[in-house]
């Protein structure tokens, strides 16, 4: 069949994460904002570039991560496999079959039927488990056939596997691949050039992560509108040695928030939380060279993090914001164990924490400004009265029935000097308790939070500058 250079290809979304990213790699390849726009031509284009890209070291070795079929096998003829990648790159110039039911993505009329050579995660042409009508295989059209080719320049290969998103809004989806193609076409360049595959690329979610925050900093001079779209990130492999799939989800009020985070108000406190949260180069052995980290092998520990919420919106709060040291590290390089605590200054907490409870958590602004107003009054006693004992007890507090106590002898004593109470009672409702001496379930939560402002008042009244030794004491204790 004739191209016509001019003629639509008939793409539209489909809403299959599969055929959804082929055609955003198809789009951005060609330079196009929407699917229909898409023409035949950009698809020849696609094909011849494609036709040799796939011969590189590079996407050679992808391709069986995606595919499998072995037009890449070593014991094919040169001439076998560059026919084949031909035929596979431009089946949609093929005739339609029209005693096949419709394509089970796009519901165009098909062209053949497809198998786990050309479409991932299925099963074998032999096995008729899943398929419909008891035949293996599903139908599909040429279009959506090629939109799977596509994936091979706009799905990363990360970790060994591919890297599929999927988007309520599919224009994120195409940002994202915008994102990433560039550097895929540069490492199909690159390892052109030196005729060997690139480093690896790996921890997809954060590079998921850096990929969101990249389209933020691009559109920073933009009128920005809010991404209200979550993203499912699919990280699969289709080998035929051990195809799996991860998937991992990332909702609507967490993408908002990573927008909003970039924002000049947040962006200082922002910075330096990411910047310490990223994965540490391993301490040299004697002997050993130094050798600097590719940045696309590094974990940053808050961007994946940000997988588990809003469910462990509590830990994430406490070790980041409030600087809590961990526990047990998840590999040689974390961070998170060495963490200072309230020693760690950063600027902008207390406002970076107040979005992130609006955003993700979408607290009560009222019960919001109430943990304010608590933490900057205990800040004010601790500071006015110089109360060290205070402090402790505040930072210590390791269960409700504590947290209870310091506050009730602190108002006991302000009371006792004439003043009113650390806390109201209906505020102390608001804050910690669902009715009286029926503690909320995040009691621990609203603490941190108490404790996050206490420490930065406490730091804009430089109270820890001028009782040094407060750190000593502290820190024998700690031990």
């Amino acid at each position: 069949m004739d191209i016509n250079h001019n003629k639509g290809a008939g793409y539209q979304w489909t809403n299959h994460p599969l055929i959804d990213m082929g055609i955003a790699s198809l789009l951005a390849f060609s330079g196009r904002k929407r699917p229909a726009e898409l023409l035949e031509a950009d698809l020849e284009r696609f094909a011849r570039y494609a036709e040799d890209a796939y011969f590189t070291p590079e996407l050679a070795s992808y391709l069986t991560v995606l595919f499998t079929s072995n037009f890449i096998n070593p014991s094919f003829k040169p001439r076998r496999k560059r026919e084949f990648a031909s035929q596979v790159l431009r089946v949609f110039r093929e005739e339609v079959d029209t005693s096949l039911p419709p394509c089970s993505y796009c519901a165009q009329q098909p062209t053949r039927m497809a198998h786990r050579d050309l479409v991932p995660m299925l099963t074998g042409r032999e096995a008729i488990n899943f398929f419909p009508n008891g035949a293996p295989g599903i139908p599909l059209c040429g279009k959506c056939l090629l939109a799977l080719q596509a994936l091979s320049i706009g799905a990363p290969m990360c970790g060994g596997r591919a890297l599929i998103v999927s988007c309520d809004d599919p224009q994120l989806t195409l940002e994202l691949v915008k994102t990433w193609q560039p550097q895929i076409r540069k490492r199909i360049q690159l390892s052109r050039q030196k005729g060997e595959k690139l480093p690896i690329v790996s921890r997809p979610l954060t590079r998921t992560v850096e990929a969101l925050l990249s389209i933020e900093a691009m559109r920073q001079d933009e009128q920005r509108d809010e991404w209200k779209t979550s993203l499912t990130v699919f990280h699969l492999s289709n080998s035929g040695q051990g195809p799996q799939v991860d998937i991992f989800f990332l909702p609507s009020s967490v993408v908002g928030f990573l927008q909003k985070a970039r924002a000049a108000r947040y962006a200082d406190a922002w910075k330096e939380f990411t910047k310490q949260a990223l994965e540490t180069p391993p301490k040299l052995k004697k002997g050993q060279v130094e050798v600097t980290p590719e940045p696309t092998a590094l974990r940053n520990y808050l961007y994946e993090d940000l997988f588990s919420l809003p469910d462990q919106a509590g830990r994430f709060i406490r070790t980041y914001f409030l600087r809590k040291a961990t526990r047990y590290a998840q590999g040689p390089g974390d961070p998170r164990p060495s963490y200072p605590g309230w020693k760690a200054n950063i600027k902008g907490t207390w406002e970076l924490t107040e979005l992130f409870l609006r955003e993700v958590l979408g607290m009560d602004a009222h019960r919001i400004e109430a943990i304010r107003r608590l933490g900057s009054q205990i800040a004010e006693e601790i500071a006015t009265e110089n109360d060290r004992r205070l402090w402790w007890n505040v930072y210590s507090a390791e269960n409700y029935r504590a947290v209870r106590l310091t506050l009730i002898r602190t108002s006991e004593r302000r009371l006792k000097r004439g003043e009113s109470p650390i806390v109201s009672f209906d505020e102390f409702l608001q804050v910690f308790e669902e009715g009286e001496e029926l503690p909320r379930i995040d009691w621990r939560l609203a603490w941190d939070l108490v404790l996050i402002r206490v420490i930065e008042s406490l730091y804009e009244q430089k109270w820890f500058e001028q009782n040094k030794e407060v750190l000593e004491e502290i820190d024998v204790k700690e031990a």
